[in-house]
């Protein structure tokens, strides 16, 4: 039950728009997300390796940073 509630808000967090801040603040609780899916044992979303989307969501949230920063 717990993997099904946090995919559905996995596909929520997907199109959740928003300013810099508003942003990194989704990519953090993606990034729970996937943590807590790991140790729940799902190695995939969607097409994807669980692994390859945290290290995009990482890459987005350094971007965001940089953004930031500027």
């Amino acid at each position: 039950m717990e993997t099904k509630e946090l995919l559905a808000r996995w596909d929520v967090l997907l199109n959740k728009p928003g300013n810099a801040i508003a942003a990194r603040g989704v990519m953090q609780e993606r990034l729970d997300i996937l943590h807590r899916l790991n140790e729940l044992g799902v190695w995939n979303i969607g097409r994807s390796s669980i692994f390859d989307v945290m290290e995009s969501t990482n890459v987005s949230m350094r971007e965001i940073d940089r953004a930031s920063a500027v």
